[in-house]
């Protein structure tokens, strides 16, 4: 094997994996190992597997898997490496579509079915909180008592939180393939599971396929160009508030060393204000 393993983390990998018919078993595998339903609602079907991108500037799109279940329940499963802020509010603005989506103009109430929504990601979501696996519901606090027909459900799962140590799960095993970086990490993880073993093959063939290197490749440029738009920004803005800030002290006779010690500002950029 002369070439690098493509990351199953990277959104666009991981939507190669398990958001293919043909890779189907594997995906059931994955679900089956953390959402509680029974076998036979993992008769799945992929829904909207157009990666649509958010505005016209956007090259990257949207990567979710989403499936709808044998008795109409949706799963939306992303997988999240960087850290991003308000991921609380995006989760409940993709639970919230996916509901309204389902109900047409004149139709009751009763047509909307559950939507599961999985979130995996590379850093940790609550940090200080023990173990790797969550699954919110919707309960009181104080009598522990379950809405169970309000049709919401989130799942996380923390990869950095997930125990070196095998814990026996099927779980862990799918964790360990996600979060594997080297060769020998997914032959030990293969050797134990046949669905992982044909994602680990999977994973070679994407990885040695120049067509999806390269798209891989120029989604991971757009994405650093996009980081260092956001960056760019941030640096002009917090540039036009120093001078601001250095102005308002230059008027009120604060001496210069001051302004350039909350400012950051040159003495020469105070002096030309």
């Amino acid at each position: 094997m002369n070439y690098e393993i493509l990351p199953p983390t990277d959104d666009w990998i991981f939507k190669l994996l398990f958001g293919d018919e043909r890779h189907k078993s594997s995906l059931i595998s994955l679900l089956q190992a953390f959402v509680a339903l029974p076998d036979e609602e993992y008769e799945l079907t992929f829904l909207d597997t157009y990666l649509k991108p958010e505005s016209e500037d956007d090259k990257l799109g949207i990567v979710d898997v989403k499936v709808q279940t044998k008795t109409g329940k949706i799963i939306d499963i992303e997988i999240q490496v960087n850290p991003i802020k308000n991921i609380g509010q995006r989760l409940s603005f993709y639970k919230s579509k996916l509901i309204v989506e389902q109900i047409g103009k004149g139709e009751r109430y009763n047509v909307i079915q559950k939507v599961i929504c999985i979130c995996i990601s590379n850093y940790e979501l609550f940090p200080g909180v023990q173990g790797y696996l969550n699954n919110f519901k919707f309960y009181n606090p104080k009598t522990g008592l379950c809405f169970e027909d309000i049709p919401e459900e989130v799942y996380t799962l923390e990869l950095p939180k997930v125990p070196v140590k095998s814990d026996g799960t099927t779980g862990w095993e799918w964790m360990q393939f996600l979060r594997g970086t080297q060769k020998e990490e997914f032959e030990m993880i293969a050797a134990k599971n046949p669905e992982i073993r044909k994602a680990v093959d999977t994973l070679y063939e994407l990885s040695a396929d120049e067509k999806v290197r390269a798209e891989y490749e120029m989604r991971q440029k757009a994405w650093r160009d996009r980081i260092s738009q956001i960056e760019g920004a941030y640096e002009d803005g917090s540039q036009k508030k120093a001078v601001e800030v250095a102005k308002k002290a230059k008027g009120k006779g604060a001496n210069i060393d001051f302004i350039m010690d909350i400012t950051g500002l040159t003495e020469q950029q105070i002096r030309e204000l």
